[in-house]
């Protein structure tokens, strides 16, 4: 269970479960009791338990691409503001410059022209603001559906003792430290999120592990996907929202300064 990083993980070829070996190459599988034997030569061994490795790793689900990222900015607290950080200069620096514009020709304007003169410098911000809102609420309705439907399948397996690292969630490996929270397992390549609950709870028993590898359900990849179409499609049926506000703003602006005049 507690691989060495110069030692692959050895999985049992029916459940996957993590397995001792023995000094003459036989596996026992402590979860679902099945027997096989490895290649005896170390080639063959190595190749042997590679690919149940990577069988593994294909049914536990991967992220990839953006769904990576994805998770990756959906686990940081702050991810929202570093990502809208760059829009939001933007739109504090156009609304000072319009406030700084539009002084001059407010002051000027005759009184019954003041209204079409507030809502014209109006259209500059709002166009700032749309990337604003709409990139955001995009963020925001992605993290709930990440939440829901992607992040209970990733968690790393529980460590079996206190004080010993957590298990990747597709071979049972032991996870080298990591800051992130999303650590990949340097055996199989899968992406585990590794949180102070999973650390604080420890596996209950092989009944437990049992159920875990002989139940594995449809994991993250189809599920992120879906997140990403999502995100793509608010953003866009929000920026739509805004600039037809936009052009409404723009039409009352010239409806005011009509009537004025």
């Amino acid at each position: 269970m507690n691989a060495a990083p110069e030692q692959l993980p050895a999985l049992c070829r029916v459940c996957g479960a993590p397995c001792r070996i023995a000094p003459s190459g036989e596996i026992a599988c402590p979860f679902c009791g099945a027997r096989d034997v490895l290649p005896p030569d170390p080639f063959g061994r190595m190749m042997e338990l590679k690919r149940r490795l990577d069988a593994a790793s294909r049914a536990a689900g991967q992220l990839e691409g953006l769904e990576r990222g994805l998770a990756h900015v959906f686990e940081d607290r702050g991810a929202f503001f570093r990502a809208t950080s760059a829009y939001l200069v933007v739109f504090v620096m156009v609304c000072l410059l319009t406030a700084f514009q539009s002084y001059g020709a407010f002051a000027s304007a005759p009184d019954d022209l003041e209204i079409g003169v507030v809502l014209y410098a109006l259209l500059g911000p709002a166009l700032a603001g749309g990337f604003v809102i709409a990139f955001g609420f995009a963020l925001l309705v992605g993290r709930i559906r990440y939440r829901r439907a992607v992040r209970p399948h990733l968690f790393a397996r529980p460590p079996l003792q206190p004080g010993t690292p957590a298990r990747c969630r597709a071979c049972g490996a032991d996870l080298a430290p990591a800051r992130a929270a999303v650590t990949t397992c340097r055996f199989c390549a899968t992406q585990n999120l590794v949180t102070p609950e999973v650390m604080r709870h420890v596996a209950s028993g092989a009944d437990a592990e049992a159920a875990f590898y002989r139940a594995r359900a449809a994991r993250a990849q189809a599920s992120t996907a879906k997140i990403g179409q999502g995100m793509t499609r608010i953003a866009f049926v929000t920026m739509i929202v805004v600039y037809l506000g936009t052009f409404g703003l723009a039409a009352l602006a010239s409806l005011a300064i009509s009537a004025a005049t």
